[in-house]
């Protein structure tokens, strides 16, 4: 993945997470054309726009449980005694 790719990528997660292209451009105050001209590339997706997204990603990654498929580090490791 490229630098420059991650707004982009950013940018069509948060449409998945926001349900869809309308939905965020209200959240983030674009009209869906220009929001849909920054998703293919065809403009330039500004700083603040990049922030806002990543804001909101971050946001709903926050509100989920923890994944239990590994152990936390933190959680301590053996249980037993070693032999």
């Amino acid at each position: 993945m490229k630098n420059s790719d991650v707004p982009m990528m950013a940018l069509r997660r948060a449409v998945q997470i926001c349900n869809g292209v309308d939905a965020l451009g209200d959240a983030l105050n674009l009209s869906t054309d220009v929001l849909e001209r920054m998703l293919v590339g065809a403009e330039p997706i500004p700083a603040e726009t990049f922030t806002q997204a990543v804001g909101m990603l971050l946001d709903a990654t926050a509100t989920r449980g923890p994944k239990r498929g590994k152990p936390d580090s933190n959680e301590g490791g053996r249980k037993g005694p070693r032999h």
